[in-house]
């Protein structure tokens, strides 16, 4: 569950700052980016784990709405996980993640019935060893974001088709990198490594960008589903990330296939 506190600045070191409003929302990166990818049209599983509290109640609800498939869903005793961010006036944000119940997430089954497997790090690694497990199992495409960065050791970054990073994450990786790496930078655009092909981002109104490199990915990994290049499918994570910076939130600011499709089309959503 992200919990958002709206500030007009982000506060310094051992500062205290009056802030305008609080927000709940249903978050994690796993949902984000599955909810992402559901609003494009795909169909998706997410295998996660959340607790027997209300928060768990209401994340399972809204991901049920969006047609998410959650028969990989664990209902555990710990609590469920919370996003604290702040947000400030220009949409830049401050997070700190309470785990809880994401330390219970088991590694998924290998099925064949799956194109496409993501993975972030907001997960134990032997759930993110057991994504790459099943995708090499059935020869489907394997993509990790290893969000938060540091948390994936480089060496089995590598071993994934594909690897979605920001500047930090990259760093974190020393070297290490799969065949083809995403490099996002923000309002710069992505960088396509090791090619350095360069997709110019889509301007946006900023108003919270909290949510979009889960944008991007769960965008990028419905487009590879549907049998796009890599380079086609970032343009669908591009323009769905630059609609998602426009509105609050995570999951609740993720767009429809038609609205995606408007701002690939440069016309702006209804």
């Amino acid at each position: 569950m992200d919990v958002f506190g709206y500030v007009e600045r982000l506060p310094a070191p051992g500062e205290t700052l009056r802030g305008s409003r609080l927000a709940y929302a249903p978050g994690g990166k796993g949902g984000n980016q599955a909810v992402a990818a559901a609003r494009l049209g795909a169909t998706v599983r997410l295998t996660s784990a959340c607790g027997r509290d209300e928060f768990g109640d209401e994340l399972a609800a809204a991901l049920r709405e969006d047609g998410v498939d959650l028969t990989g869903l664990r209902r555990v005793g710990e609590a469920t996980g919370v996003a604290l961010i702040l947000v400030d006036d220009a949409g830049e944000n401050q997070i700190v993640v309470i785990p809880g119940a994401n330390d219970a997430v088991e590694p998924p089954a290998a099925d064949a019935d799956v194109d496409v497997w993501l993975v972030q790090a907001e997960i134990p690694l032997d759930a993110v060893e057991g994504t790459l497990a099943a995708a090499r199992a059935t020869g489907a495409t394997a993509v990790v974001n290893p969000s938060p960065a540091g948390r994936i050791p480089p060496a089995l970054v590598a071993r994934y088709d594909v690897a979605i990073v920001n500047e930090t994450e990259l760093d974190a990786l020393g070297g290490e990198h799969p065949p083809r790496v995403v490099l996002t930078l923000g309002e710069r655009g992505v960088r396509i490594l090791p090619e350095g092909t360069e997709l110019p981002a889509i301007p946006a109104r900023v108003v919270d960008t909290t949510g979009a490199g889960d944008a991007l990915a769960g965008a990028t990994a419905a487009a590879l589903a549907e049998g796009r290049s890599l380079e086609e499918a970032i343009g669908w994570g591009i323009a769905t990330s630059s609609l998602a910076v426009e509105r609050p939130g995570c999951q609740p600011a993720m767009p429809r296939r038609d609205e995606v499709e408007m701002r690939m089309r440069g016309a702006a959503p209804a």
